[in-house]
């Protein structure tokens, strides 16, 4: 698996594009979340149209609103090939209608079909040889973080949120998983960084990415370094935009 952080920012980071990544795996290219500073980061980065699948983790704009761009795009460049969109239920929805609002009729215009797929605790889905296994985390709006599992390698996105005690084993024994990290200061909506590398290490995940950290720590990470730098257990890595991580 090859995991490219192209986005680690949070929403109103000036300097950091959205918190936005690609899964590349058993010859596939997945796309975990497409916030509204994403697409720019996609297109410098790859062909758009060499994705095949879209997880959406939540319906917060850093998180969906590139969307309409995106497709866009992809319809422009002509695309033919199916993309998949997988999401919670009723953020799929909210998807649909994003996509007509951004760029009215021309949804019914692209010429590539969209697979829907629906997300949901204790459902697997298995798509093209990868595996997905979702859990809840404490958000401000219903997120499920996800793990995908192929050929014996497993990769866990959080999205946004305080990890849970089911996002914790959905977690468990991964070789990489890129959480959320906005504080230190606990939150019932965002993940403390602290609690949080305390958690990889007694999960057994094998390395921890720091994402979507709040803009002024992450502009002066000295203390995130240090608390790096004392833990145990899991690396923790706090990535720039574009880092590539091979599982």
């Amino acid at each position: 698996m090859r995991i490219t952080i192209l986005g680690c920012g949070e929403a109103f980071d000036e300097r950091l594009p959205n918190t936005h990544l690609l899964v590349e795996a058993a010859g596939q290219t997945i796309l975990c979340d497409c916030g509204y500073s994403a697409p720019r980061q996609i297109w410098a980065h790859t062909d758009a149209n060499a994705i095949d699948l879209v997880y959406i983790s939540h319906a917060h704009a850093d998180h969906y609103f590139g969307l309409p761009a995106l497709l866009g795009r992809m319809w422009e460049d002509g695309r033919e090939k199916p993309l998949a969109i997988l999401s919670q239920a009723a953020v799929l929805d909210q998807i649909k209608d994003l996509l007509e609002y951004g760029y009215r009729t021309l949804p019914s215009r692209y010429r590539f079909p969209i697979e829907w797929r629906a997300a949901k605790p204790g459902e697997a889905v298995a798509k093209d040889g990868i595996t997905f296994d979702f859990a809840e985390t404490m958000h401000a709006v219903s997120n499920l973080a996800v793990r995908m599992r192929v050929d014996g390698k497993t990769f866990c996105y959080s999205g946004d949120g305080m990890f849970t005690k089911q996002s914790a084993a959905l977690f468990a024994g991964a070789g990489l998983v890129a959480h959320e990290a906005f504080c230190f200061n606990q939150s019932p909506v965002h993940a403390d960084i602290g609690g949080l590398i305390a958690m990889a290490g007694e999960q057994g995940i094998e390395r921890l990415a720091l994402v979507h950290v709040q803009r002024d720590l992450r502009r002066e990470p000295r203390r995130i370094h240090e608390t790096i730098a004392a833990s145990a257990g899991a690396e923790v890595t706090l990535p720039e935009p574009r880092e590539i991580y091979e599982i």
